[in-house]
């Protein structure tokens, strides 16, 4: 196994990692947004294929971005998915702003800049038993409107079977109290992009309920959970393609998946396998491992069409599937879950989940 750092800015100031291991899979990280770049694992064929979609340097990344930015790769914070209200987020007793970067009073993904933005200090672990890189990001107090100062710790490791994991570790460094909840956003298309969309793949879920949204508005949790049986959403019965009904929903209101699927109510002492995808014409299969109690199925509804990324692939709609493990998201408006986003002194936030690649 080895590691090699090399520029991914012309100025230098930002790098990336390659990790590899005996198979010749590679593991490709930026220290901007502590993000993926490349995954280059060979087919059933011996084939190698990058199965994740992105650009090939920061300032490509940065000019998709006036196109569109489905945050490809990245780590995201302080919390992930979608807080509403976000004008008045309860947080030590005291109400805190935060930015509107979705209609109708949300605050996505951290906010206008969140992890996904900024430039992480990087080292390297070790480069071998596993090659590891770790990532540190120091978020200010008000940073995005969030309380206290924090800090987020995100280790990613390249296994010799075939395996990315990533841990997380936060911390509050200053402050009362301030909210976490961080996430991964890689996409992944198992062809190599061979096969334009996902509509091919096959997933299974080991989730058999998944969390209601407000009637008022599709995209923000109630924290009531609810059977997937004999709903669209009942990948736990039987592995499903995604053709299956990935485009029978309102296209005006929510097309594709992007629900909030629960392997468990609160996150597991271990962890254990919550979803496979695998594609038939690359014989290559996703698994999914974390101990995290949510994980949110997004097949990339709204990927712009013109954004031309590595390889000179055109991404689009369903172009690749996320699969995003966390605590609930809007978890701070919600009593039951609130407890598990809260970050005090002294408390040491953590998280781990596997994305592991083998052959079907």
């Amino acid at each position: 196994m080895a590691i090699i750092k090399q520029p991914f800015s012309q100025d230098g100031s930002v790098d990336e990692y390659v990790l590899s291991n005996a198979n010749g899979t590679q593991l490709h990280l930026t220290n901007w947004g502590a993000r993926v770049t490349r995954f280059l694992v060979k087919d059933s064929k011996g084939i190698q294929l990058d199965i994740v979609p992105g650009f090939a340097s920061y300032e490509e990344w940065q000019e998709s971005l006036k196109t569109d930015d489905p945050y490809f790769g990245a780590t995201i914070g302080r919390v992930a998915g979608r807080i509403h209200p976000c004008d008045k987020v309860d947080v030590a007793g005291e109400n805190h702003v935060l930015p509107e970067n979705q209609p109708n009073n949300v605050c996505l993904h951290g906010g206008r800049i969140g992890f996904d933005k900024k430039v992480f200090a990087a080292e390297v672990v070790t480069e071998s038993n596993p090659a590891s890189i770790r990532m540190v990001c120091i978020s200010l107090d008000g940073d995005e409107g969030f309380p206290g100062k924090a800090e987020l710790v995100v280790t990613y490791s390249l296994t010799e079977d075939n395996a990315m994991h990533i841990e997380y570790a936060g911390k509050l460094i200053e402050g009362v109290e301030t909210i976490i909840n961080p996430t991964n956003h890689t996409y992944w298309n198992l062809t190599g992009f061979e096969e334009p969309t996902i509509h091919n793949h096959v997933c299974q879920l080991t989730a058999d309920r998944y969390m209601l949204t407000k009637p008022d508005h599709i995209m923000i949790p109630t924290g009531e959970l609810a059977p997937v049986t004999g709903t669209m959403l009942d990948f736990a019965t039987r592995p499903r393609k995604y053709s299956e009904g990935l485009e029978s929903f309102d296209k005006d209101t929510l097309r594709g998946f992007d629900h909030i699927f629960a392997a468990s109510e609160a996150p597991t002492d271990n962890i254990r396998q919550v979803a496979s995808v695998w594609s038939e014409t690359s014989g290559l299969r996703l698994t999914v491992l974390t101990d995290q109690p949510a994980l949110i199925m997004y097949t990339g509804n709204w990927i712009s069409d013109k954004l031309v990324g590595k390889y000179g692939v055109r991404y689009g709609n369903y172009s690749a599937v996320a699969l995003e493990t966390q605590r609930f998201p809007n978890s701070v408006n919600i009593p039951k879950f609130r407890s598990q986003v809260l970050l005090h002194p002294g408390d040491v936030f953590k998280q781990r989940t596997v994305y592991r690649i083998d052959h079907l």
